[in-house]
Parts: C-alpha cells; structure tokens; sequence
C-alpha cells in the first residue's frame, strides 16, 4: 500500500517541512489570492470566435502558454502540432491528460461546454501536455507535475486580463472558488496523511503544495525559470520554492499552550481550563461563537462539560487542535453534534479523534460519523 511516507520520499520532502508550510499558509504567511472583480454566470457570449473549444484552445490556451517561454514559436508548434484530444467516456469521469510514449502526442481528456470552468479545466490539461513534452515524457514528481499545471491556469489570467478583459472575471471567480477545494478540503487531506501515516495516499496530497508553488514560482520568476520546471523531469521539486514557503510557518504550527494533565482532585480547574481551551479554538478558528455574550457562551459550555457531552482533541504535543459538543438522545442511544471547532487544516484530525473517543468510552451510535476523507455532514 502506497502511504504518505512513500509520497514524502518520491518528492524527498520530509513532514516538519509539509507542516510548516500548511502552518505558513494557515497564518496567512503565504498569499494566494487576487482581487475579485465583480462576476458574471461563467457562460461564454455566442460568439463564433471563442465559444468553441478549438477556437478558445488556439486563441486563448496556445498565445497564454506560449507567452511565458523563450521559444514562443516552438512552444505553438509543439501545442497546435503535438496535443491529442479526446472527450471523456463517461459524465463520472474527471479531466485528465496521460503520456502515450515516445513519439506519441499527449492525450487530453476533456468535455467541453462552453464555461468559464471548462477554459480553466483546458488550460491546466494543456499545461500538463506541455510539461510532458518540454520534459521529453521523463516522469516528473505529482506535486511539481500540478504545479505546472496550475501555472498553466495562472498564465491565461494574465492572458485574459490583459487582451480580454471581457472574460477575467469570470475566470477568477472559477479560480477562487477552486481554492476551497484546492486549499481547504485537500489541506486537510493532507494534514490528516501527515498525522496518520499508515493510512493509504491519496492524489489529492499533492494539490496544496502545488498551488501554493504555482502562485510563488508565477509572481516570483522569470520565464526561464517556467521553462526550466516544465523541462525539468524527474528532477522537478529541485525547481519549486518549498523551502522558502517552509521557513516562514517554523513556529506556528499551533499558537496553543499544551494542555496540563487532568488534575483528578480538583475537577473544577479542569472545567476551568476546558472552558478556556475551548474559547482559544473558537477565537483562532474565527467561529461565530467567539462573538456570542460571555455569560450565554460560558453557561452553554459548562452545561455540556457537566454531561460529559464536550470533547477537546489534541495533537502529537498535547495541543488542543479543535472540540465538539452534542446532545444525547434516549432513541436508539444516539448522539447529535451541536458544534464541532478546529484550527485550520485540523477538521480531519478533530474528526478522527471524536470517533476514537466516542467508540472507546461511550456506548453509543454516532449519526454524524463519516469516513475522514469523504464529506463530513457537520462541517
């Protein structure tokens, strides 16, 4: 079975230094945004020169890729000459691109319907096409591969913006609204294969480094320094800035103190630093209870602390990463979640905790409980 430490040795990464920069980003460390301009619904104008994706592929994709290499003239060729397109067999199928071998042309596997989400989706299979290429079809690592490809999609919003400007909003919505997926979902993914290693990888590990990368190596760099990643093979993670974004998130991993142990003959003070250490989550979470009254919060909270219906679950360091509270129920024994609060990047790890400890000293049915990499009804 292929774990997160194969994924850290195939990438020569080691675990403090994935943390540190999912601290960074996290802390707010390392930017990855741009200005929102107001949207429209996404869908194309029907006009003839752009609402295909053959038209929008050789006057968008090909000029917004081309324009960050040297040989511009070369990378068209090898773009308009040496990508194949297919559509997908079926409607469950993701996009996605694959290596047909020496002297065969990358295949593109996409379905095109004329929105601002499938222009995205065309840059980024075709950028993986050009890596494939540029790099000779040499095997080049999954994060450094995204990265190009999320390159790919940072070149034709610069594109787009400055020749038609018609589009970039649309564009950037789609974008911004992928790095929920991107920079939440998969954050935790991750996170959650750092924190348990034994469980299997998952392709979704490699996108927060890669887009965090893609953003740094665009705004940082010059187009010698796009050309030699995309060329670069299996030597590719020598190319991205992973340790620069690592050094900025050393000690800030988590900003809580450790949780003394319980102190059996004053049950009061355990209350008390309960109640405080919940209070901390909900204020470096940015929960909505942070800005309840204080009498109103304080009360609620002591009450599912006298039930014994308040859970904090901590890190490898006895740091408290997150809590939750619920009611019992008589029908059935069964429970529902009230509040569930974690640090960023820690909703997995809270998740899995609650689990443990529910199936270990409760005997009862929990309805919310879903497998940590699927979606969780509570969050």
């Amino acid at each position: 079975m292929y774990t997160c430490k194969d994924w850290l040795a195939l990438h020569g990464l080691n675990a403090s230094e994935v943390e540190d920069v999912i601290s960074a980003f996290c802390a707010g460390n390392i930017e990855c945004s741009f200005r929102v301009s107001p949207t429209d619904n996404g869908v194309y104008p029907g006009s003839d020169s752009i609402s295909t994706q053959e038209s929008c592929y050789r006057n968008m994709v090909v000029p917004a890729l081309a324009k960050a290499f040297e040989n511009v003239s070369e990378v068209k060729h090898l773009l308009c000459n040496h990508v194949e397109f297919r559509g997908l067999n079926n409607s469950k199928e993701v996009p996605y691109t694959v290596c047909q071998g020496s002297g065969q042309p990358p295949a593109v596997f996409i379905d095109w319907h004329g929105r601002a989400e499938d222009l995205l989706c065309l840059v980024h299979e075709t950028a993986h096409a050009l890596q494939m290429l540029l790099s000779k079809n040499e095997i080049m690592p999954p994060v450094a591969r995204e990265t190009c490809a999320f390159i790919g999609e940072l070149l034709l919003l610069d594109y787009v913006k400055a020749y038609l400007p018609q589009f970039h909003a649309s564009l950037l919505n789609v974008w911004h609204g992928q790095n929920r997926f991107y920079l939440g979902d998969c954050v935790d993914a991750l996170t959650d294969a750092l924190n348990h290693p034994e469980i299997s990888y998952h392709y979704y590990q490699n996108y927060p480094l890669a887009r965090l990368a893609a953003v740094q190596v665009f705004f940082a760099t010059d187009n010698k320094s796009v050309s030699a990643l995309f060329s670069s093979g299996r030597e590719a993670m020598a190319y991205l800035p992973i340790n620069e974004m690592a050094s900025v998130g050393i000690g800030v991993r988590n900003p809580l103190p450790v949780l003394p142990p319980s102190d059996v003959e004053q049950p009061a003070v355990d209350a008390y630093r309960s109640l405080g250490v919940m209070a901390l989550l909900d204020i470096e979470s940015g929960s909505k209870a942070s800005y309840q009254r204080i009498e109103s919060y304080y009360l609620k909270l002591l009450k599912n602390l006298q039930e014994r219906t308040a859970f904090i679950a901590l890190d490898n360091d006895n740091k408290p990463v997150g809590y939750a509270t619920w009611v019992e129920s008589n029908v059935d024994n069964n429970m529902v979640l009230t509040c569930q609060t974690a640090l960023p990047s820690n909703r997995i790890n809270l998740q899995r905790a609650l689990e443990k400890y529910i199936n270990k000293a409760k005997d009862v049915k929990a309805s919310y409980t879903r497998k940590a990499s699927k979606e969780m009804l509570v969050w």
